[in-house]
């Protein structure tokens, strides 16, 4: 069985390969180097085995990866020298002694807290000077936690670095020491960045959640920066993604970090960056905890890669190249180019250029088989419920809506996926961070003496364990105690199923919500209760059930596909299916989500008409037969021969 099993996941694997190709640009004839960019690097395995260069004739062409040198740095000491004050600004000279290769300049002993922005040049003979940042910003506040004394440039040789600092708007600043950064060849200062596709999820009251797209799966990420458009920020955020643990998929959590963000006299001063491990998938999460706070403005985000290897290659022409990868199937190249390696780490050739946007390979002759993803037949009857699933193709998440978590059963156990043969479509449960969140329409307040109460239908009469209901208000300052019931509970004692106090101190701070975590079995109205002493009415500005939610991953075929629930006598699926999860990550998937939970009532209601139907039938053939039986017996009355 075993052995089944891992050979249809060998067949599955080997169909993953997507090989694409695009046209190299060598600098030169000789020597090249060239640089990967986040479309290789989304495409390719993480360690650019598979890469394959050709040239116009079809012969291959040897490379070496040479990897980042170790980000170990030495620093240069100088001598400061004076620069003639105006009346905004200020600054300083850093002669180095002689021409180096620098690309960052460190500040040291200002005093404490300051925010001050600079303009950085550089000179080799002090007469003809390069911009090298125009406007820089540095700053140290303690409180704030905020610290950063150095500014990066684009590396070059320069023995003077000057400094003018921007004095309009804050008070002149002395420093004591300052050295420069020497570069190290073959590495660039500045790391990788590419912009994160983001969209904001549904989330309870006190937390921002926002699902990022990466440009592709496996990227060597080590942080991720988040911009905002502006205000003071200290919030805890946390980037979650989905990985597979026990035949379940759950929020794994790659990183978090206290974001913090101070402005100070018209200048910013900021750490927006989270640090992560890297990613396997595309998909991530991220969840700001807003506190008593508004949501954040995010304006975008950025991830920051780990420093990348390079190629090094020979062009023996300068003629273009054709790169090919994305093959998984493939291992790392051995060239005799190998013997080269001292002098490639040596050596400093010109930049190569990758051209044009990435195509199917030609070389690509193999078509991809169908994933042998089929599962067992099921049966419909043995199901109380069934629905349409949206249209999708390909990985696909369906998120499961309120009807499916309240009355499916053995958590979930029972969910099926059948396509239009009556075959199960194998899945993943998917646990997710995120709540699914349902409003609640806040009713007319009624009084009992102090206590204000207020009734809410709820959509189920069972909702399943974890289930939160959550109440927000615009009062600003208050003190009340709450409690929730079942409305419907009529026992001379109540059994209240929470109790909680509620209190606001600060008028300019938004209130913490009310929140309750109740067992809501056979409860189909919520009653709350608070009471309000001799204060005037709080009023109830929303109310919100939050779910735990689940979703399922698929392959969705491109057919019409129908989800199952309601079979008391179902036991959770196993399938093979489980052994390919690494390439459910392996790309985006496509999210749907449910239609109206209305719908999900039509196969219960159709067997209840069906049921009245031949109840009808039944009792009109029975009325029938009475009244056949009675013409019968009247007819052989009036037949028999008078005495």
């Amino acid at each position: 069985m075993m052995l089944r099993r891992l050979a249809l996941a060998a067949i599955a694997l080997a169909t993953f390969a997507h090989a694409e190709e695009r046209t190299v640009t060598p600098s030169a004839a000789g020597a090249n180097r060239l640089d990967p960019d986040v479309a290789l690097l989304a495409k390719a395995k993480r360690d650019l085995s598979d890469l394959r260069l050709f040239d116009a004739q079809g012969h291959e062409v040897p490379y070496l990866r040479i990897p980042p040198p170790a980000r170990t740095y030495n620093y240069k000491d100088g001598a400061l020298l004076p620069v003639a004050p105006t009346k905004k600004t200020s600054g300083f000279e850093l002669d180095l002694g002689q021409p180096l290769s620098v690309d960052r300049l460190q500040i040291e002993g200002p005093s404490t807290p300051f925010v001050k922005k600079l303009r950085l040049e550089g000179s080799g003979d002090r007469a003809h000077w390069t911009l090298l940042s125009s406007e820089a910003t540095v700053f140290h506040l303690p409180e704030e936690k905020l610290t950063n004394l150095e500014v990066a440039f684009t590396p070059g040789d320069y023995r003077y670095l000057r400094v003018t600092w921007d004095d309009s708007s804050s008070a002149r600043l002395a420093v004591s020491d300052a050295k420069a950064r020497l570069a190290i060849a073959g590495f660039a200062p500045e790391p990788m960045r590419v912009p994160v596709a983001f969209r904001r999820r549904a989330s309870e009251p006190g937390k921002s959640r926002y699902k990022l797209t990466l440009p592709g799966p496996h990227l060597s990420i080590e942080k991720i920066e988040l911009q905002i458009a502006a205000g003071d920020v200290f919030r805890e955020a946390t980037v979650n993604e989905a990985r597979l643990a026990n035949s379940e998929v759950v929020p794994s959590k790659l990183g978090d970090a206290t974001l913090k963000r101070a402005q100070r006299d018209g200048v910013i001063a900021a750490d927006l960056t989270i640090p992560v491990v890297s990613p396997q998938g595309p998909d991530l999460e991220l969840v700001v905890d807003d506190g008593n706070n508004p949501p954040l403005q995010l304006t975008g985000i950025t991830a920051q890669l780990e420093p990348q290897p390079w190629i090094y290659f020979v062009s023996a022409d300068g003629g273009a190249l054709t790169a090919r990868y994305g093959d998984a199937k493939l291992n790392a190249p051995k060239y005799d180019l190998e013997a080269s390696r001292n002098e490639a780490l040596k050596a400093n050739p010109p930049h190569a250029k990758w051209n044009g946007d990435a195509r199917p390979s030609s070389a690509q002759t193999s078509t991809e088989a169908p994933l042998p993803l089929g599962g067992a037949p099921v049966n419909r009857d043995d199901f109380r419920i069934a629905r349409p699933i949206p249209q999708s193709k390909g990985l696909t998440t369906l998120v499961l809506d309120a009807d499916v978590l309240a009355r499916s059963v053995n958590n979930l156990g029972d969910v099926r996926i059948a396509d239009g043969k009556g075959n199960q479509v194998p899945y993943l449960l998917e646990r997710r961070d995120e709540p699914l969140a349902i409003a609640l329409t806040v009713p007319q307040r009624t009084a009992n003496g102090p206590t204000s109460i207020y009734v809410f239908p709820l959509p189920y009469d069972t909702l399943p364990a974890g289930t939160r209901i959550v109440f927000t208000t615009n009062g600003r300052v208050f003190q009340r105690s709450a409690r929730i019931r079942n409305a419907q509970d009529e026992q001379r004692y109540v059994n209240y199923l929470g109790t909680q106090d509620w209190a606001s101190s600060d008028p300019d701070a938004v209130p913490p919500p009310l929140t309750f975590e109740p067992s809501l079995q056979r409860v189909s109205k919520l009653q709350l209760e608070i009471d309000e002493g001799d204060n005037a009415p709080l009023p109830i500005t929303s109310a919100q059930l939050l779910l735990p939610s689940f979703a399922l991953r698929f392959y969705h075929p491109g057919e019409s596909l129908t989800l199952l629930y309601g079979n008391p006598n179902s036991s959770t699926p196993r399938y093979d299916f489980s052994l390919l999860a690494p390439r459910l990550f392996g790309e985006a998937a496509q999210e749907v989500v449910m239609t109206s939970a209305a719908v999900a009532t039509e196969k219960e209601e159709g067997h209840k008409q069906q049921w009245i139907f031949w109840i009808v039938i039944g009792v009109a053939v029975l009325v029938l037969l009475v009244i056949l039986v009675r013409l019968v017996g009247i007819r052989a009355t009036s037949d028999e021969p008078s005495r």
